[in-house]
Parts: C-alpha cells; sequence; structure tokens
C-alpha cells in the first residue's frame, strides 16, 4: 500500500470533517477521560471524534466497550504524534507551510459558506422534518428555458386548473389536467414525506400552507408548474420498528394469482390466533413466509417513511407500539404488522452532522448557496464589462461544446489580460476565467453561448468574493474556524511524523521477501490449466514488501508510541469511558 494512502486509511477515522458545527456545551466537556503529560482528553471530545466515525448516535450507544476503547487507543496514539511533532517545531517546515497556505486559500471560503449557508439551513431543515406532510400535486409541463410563447400556455393552463378547483375535487381535476402521468392512478397524490425530499420551492410553498388549502397560485420548480393541496401533516419520529407476518400469494406458471381467498382465509387465521393471545413472535417463526424476518420472529428492524411499499407503510406508520395491525394486502402478499418500538425525534445537536450531509447533498444547498452568491455579487458591484464579454464571445465556437475549445491556444498573452467585469476593488480577467475553467469541468458539456460565458464570468469571481467577505467578517479569529485550522494542522504532522520516524526507517530485504515466500507460499497460488500452482516469487515480490512493509510499521510504531508514553505519561480513566454515549439526566 502507498505510505500517503496508508496514512490516511489509519487517520481517515480521526481527522475532523472540513466543516463541523460545534456541539452544544455539555458537562461532559469537564469529564476527563484520559491524561496525556500534562494534556487532558475530555469525554465530550472523545464521543465528537467517535461520532465522525458512525454519524449515528444510536450505533454509537450500542458500540461495546471494546470497540470504544480500540477506538480512544487510536485517538491517544493520534494525540501523542501530535504532541511530539509540535514540540519537535515540524509546523514550521516548509512543506508543511506550504501546505497550510494552499489549504487556507480554499478552506476559509468554505467555512464562510457553512457559517452562513449551510448552519442556518439545517437550522430551518431540522425544524421541517419535526413533521411530515402529505400533499397532492396537479403539474403543467414547463422546460427550464421555455419560449415566450410556451411560458404563455402552461400559465393560462395553470390558471384554468385553478378555477375548475373553486368547484371540483382536486383529485378529479389532477386526473384529467395534470401533465403528471401516475396522476390519473393517484389523483396527483405524493403521499408522505418531510423537509429535505424535495426542490426547495415546492417545499417552501407546501409547508406554507394549512392542511386543506392549495395554493393560489402556481409553484414554478425546474419540473414545471404545480399546483399544490396539503391533505395532512403530523409530527414525525426517527423511524420505527415492526414485526410482520406475511402469508404469500400463490401463483401459477404465468404468474398468475391463483387463489387469493385461501391465501386471506389462512391470513385471518393467523390473526384470530394472534388476537387470542398467541405469541406475535413465535407465529411468525413458524408460519411467515418471509425467509429475511421469518427466524427473527418477523422483526423488520428500523425504518423510515416511504421505505416499504405504500399499503405497507401507511399501516405500521399508524400503529401505536404493541398493537397489531388488520390484514394488509400488498404486491407480495398479505401481512400482519406488529409495531415494536418508535424512535422520538433526535434533539439538534444529535443530528447535526447527518442534517449537513443531507443538505450539501440537495438541489436545496445549490439554491441557497446560489441566491448567497448573487446578493454577493449585488453587494460589491459586480458588472460583467460589455466589451470583454464581446471579446469571449468572438473567441469561442459557440457550435462546439466548451471542453473542446484549447484555452491556453485559443487566448493570446496579451488577451489573458483583458478585464471581463469588475467589483469592489477588483477586476476579472480572461487569465482568471481560464483559471476558472481549468479547476472548474461544470460547463465542459455546455455551448459556450451568451449564457453559458456570462455564467462562467459569475463563476470566475465566486472565490475572491468569498474571500474578501471572509476577510471582513474576520473569519481567521473566528474560535471554530481556528479549530479546524488546528485539526487540519494535526493530521499534516501526524503525516510529517509517520514519514520522518517511521515509513523512511523502513527496509525490506530480498532475503526477508523470500523468507516470508517459503513461509507463506499457500498464500501466493494460481490456477494454471485447471491445476493449483505456487505463482513465482519475482511475480509477487512487490505484494510481499507491501505486507512486510505493513508489518514494520506496525512493529516501529508500537516502539514509537511506547517512548512517547514515557516521555508523556497516559492515564485513561475507564470509568469515564463506560459513560460514553450515556443519556444525561
Amino acid at each position: 500500500m502507498n505510505k500517503k494512502k496508508y496514512y490516511i486509511h489509519v487517520l481517515s477515522i480521526l481527522l475532523i470533517s472540513l466543516i463541523t458545527v460545534v456541539v452544544a456545551c455539555s458537562s461532559k466537556k469537564k469529564v476527563v477521560l484520559v491524561e496525556i503529560g500534562e494534556d487532558k482528553l475530555y469525554l465530550h471530545d472523545f464521543e465528537k471524534e467517535y461520532m465522525k466515525t458512525i454519524n449515528n448516535i444510536d450505533t454509537a450507544r450500542n458500540k461495546s466497550m471494546e470497540e470504544k476503547r480500540d477506538f480512544l487507543n487510536l485517538l491517544i496514539k493520534f494525540r501523542l504524534k501530535v504532541k511530539d511533532a509540535r514540540e519537535r517545531g515540524l509546523l514550521e517546515s516548509p512543506e508543511i507551510q506550504q501546505d497550510l497556505n494552499e489549504y487556507k486559500k480554499n478552506f476559509i471560503s468554505t467555512f464562510l459558506i457553512d457559517k452562513e449557508v449551510v448552519e442556518p439551513n439545517i437550522k430551518k431543515l431540522y425544524e421541517r422534518k419535526k413533521y411530515e406532510i402529505r400533499a397532492s400535486h396537479i403539474l403543467v409541463n414547463l422546460s427550464q428555458t421555455p419560449s415566450l410563447e410556451d411560458s404563455l400556455k402552461a400559465y393560462q393552463k395553470a390558471e384554468d386548473i385553478l378555477k375548475r378547483l373553486e368547484n371540483e375535487p382536486f383529485e378529479n381535476v389532477a386526473m384529467s389536467m395534470s401533465d403528471d402521468k401516475t396522476a390519473q392512478q393517484n389523483g396527483g397524490d405524493l403521499y408522505y414525506f418531510t423537509g429535505g425530499m424535495t426542490v426547495a420551492e415546492f417545499e417552501d410553498a407546501v409547508y406554507n400552507l394549512n392542511v386543506g388549502e392549495i395554493t393560489k397560485e402556481p409553484v414554478r420548480t425546474m419540473f414545471g408548474l404545480h399546483i399544490v393541496k396539503l391533505t395532512d401533516k403530523q409530527k414525525r419520529n426517527d423511524g420505527i420498528r415492526a414485526s410482520h407476518i406475511l402469508i404469500q400469494d400463490k401463483k401459477d406458471s404465468l404468474g398468475n394469482i391463483i387463489d387469493s381467498m385461501a391465501t386471506y382465509n389462512r391470513t385471518k387465521e393467523i390473526l384470530d390466533r394472534i388476537k387470542n393471545g398467541e405469541d406475535f413472535g413465535a407465529l411468525a417463526k413458524e408460519l411467515s413466509e418471509d425467509p429475511g424476518s421469518k427466524e427473527k420472529g418477523g422483526d423488520l428492524g428500523f425504518f423510515d417513511r416511504r421505505r416499504m411499499v405504500q399499503p405497507f407503510d401507511s399501516a405500521a406508520f399508524s400503529l401505536e407500539v404493541g398493537e397489531v395491525s388488520d390484514i394488509v394486502r400488498t404486491p407480495f402478499g398479505f401481512h400482519i404488522i406488529k409495531l415494536m418500538e418508535i424512535k422520538e425525534y433526535s434533539p439538534f445537536d444529535e443530528q447535526v452532522e447527518t442534517l449537513k450531509s443531507e443538505f450539501k447533498r440537495g438541489n436545496m444547498f445549490k439554491t441557497a448557496y446560489a441566491e448567497y452568491l448573487t446578493q454577493a455579487r449585488e453587494d460589491y458591484n459586480f458588472k460583467i464589462d460589455p466589451s470583454g464579454l464581446k471579446f469571449l464571445i468572438s473567441k469561442f465556437d459557440s457550435t462546439n461544446t466548451l471542453s473542446a475549445a484549447k484555452l491556453d491556444s485559443v487566448f493570446t498573452g496579451e488577451d489573458r489580460k483583458i478585464v471581463l467585469a469588475t467589483y469592489n476593488d477588483g477586476q476579472v480577467t480572461v487569465e482568471d476565467m481560464v483559471q476558472y475553467l481549468n479547476t472548474n469541468r461544470e460547463f465542459a458539456s455546455n455551448a459556450p453561448n451568451t449564457r453559458t460565458i456570462v455564467r462562467i464570468i459569475e463563476g470566475s469571481v465566486d472565490m475572491p468574493l468569498l474571500s474578501m467577505i471572509a476577510i471582513e467578517e474576520d473569519i481567521e479569529d473566528d474560535e471554530d474556524y481556528l479549530k479546524l485550522l488546528t485539526d487540519y494542522e494535526d493530521g499534516l504532522l501526524t503525516f510529517k511524523i509517520d514519514q520522518e520516524e517511521l515509513w523512511s526507517k523502513i527496509k525490506i530485504t530480498d532475503e526477508e521477501m523470500k523468507k516470508y515466500y517459503d513461509e507463506h507460499q499457500g498464500e501466493f497460488t494460481i490456477k494454471e490449466n485447471g491445476e493449483d500452482k505456487v505463482s513465482p516469487f519475482e511475480n509477487v515480490k512487490s505484494s510481499i514488501s507491501s505486507t512486510l512493509q505493513q508489518v514494520k510499521f506496525k512493529e516501529m510504531e508500537q516502539a514509537y508510541i511506547d517512548r512517547l508514553k514515557q516521555k508523556y505519561p497516559v492515564v485513561i480513566h475507564d470509568e469515564v469511558l463506560t459513560q460514553a454515549f450515556v443519556e444525561e439526566e
């Protein structure tokens, strides 16, 4: 394994995510888990680091003491290396300083976006996800770049729909007028969903409705125009655990269901036995035809809304804990469902990382980020120079994609000085645009028409603007920013320590490799003409070398860590570790 890859593998479970929302204050910040020389590792810090590896509080609570102790040992090892590296002044090495300076250029703007776009929105997302809503919609198709005629037609159709809804049931109008083909079967019903599961414009509109209300005007999204009705809104949980007994449909050789009534009656007999007091789990083991859950007494584990087919989902989520459903028909057959447990909606602090990840993957982040940048350009008086735009249009071939353009040959040295846009105390040149395109492939498949070129010029100014805002807002003095920067420094330091103390000193001789080969020939067998043969030594030398390097690394690392523990005595408070992830009263 490549040395740097090995380092990344080891540290991946330790290094902090680039941007982290600070976990709320807790008394656990004052409880010392480990003493490393004069330094202290608090229980709160251990929990926070552990959560980065699993990102699920329930999983963390279910981890064994052995698993927690293994992670703690990794964390101690990491802290010891960092402590040694800092005391030896390795942070001042030219290569680390160069890496840090490069990192800061992008990190400061990333941190700014996290603080001003992500954090406010995940709080809003958290509040919305407290509820699940059910809505119906009527869709009018309209492309993202429509002609004037298409727009007029679409909006006129939407107006006609709204007029009909004054006197007709929503589902009837949806079935006859919606461009969503599924409306023919469901009357426009979208079933239950929650925050973050649809595009921002649609979600904003539906969350502002009261149950039974219809939007007063069409909602524009990337899919077209929507008329939306909110049909239900209720408090949401983080999932349920249910068990079921499945009696499958019997089918003939053509896949047609046969004797459905007999299957139903058999299911009803089981339901009657449950109602008469027989154990649900025992009956599931005996009679259920779901091989995946049968041996577990029908237990399906925890699942979220919309994970199961809709009839099953509707029945399961309407039950109380311990309650057994009536017979539920699905495409798989007949089910009897018992609700075992409800996972209550978790506090914000426990969901921060999950919310961040969910938000940044979705369209809402793109929308919020774009809005923030648009406002920044306005605040800093960003203006595209018409002559610069005209110059670019003349240089690009609009019949080809941008990926076909050879930027290094398209523009001369003088061309690269041409100003494309200006903003407060700054300007965007052709050179800035070329550098932006060299690192951003978003527009590679686009034709360089006027609209695309304008977006590219706007994109070229985004990073400089974000850096200016970050400086004006004193981000470099922000406590969270400094903590994250320190974490990045620690990662660089441990890599340098691994290189200088360990990898650079590992030497593997041919004799050692040959000895390993002779003692482990069973690991190198290959098939040749249907027979097992041992691969020649020369063919597996690199693999053996890599294996021996890993072995020596671990041995040398342990010896190094033992020396550090002599220098910085380590005291672990095991009784404190038992309190990890235990909920505070």
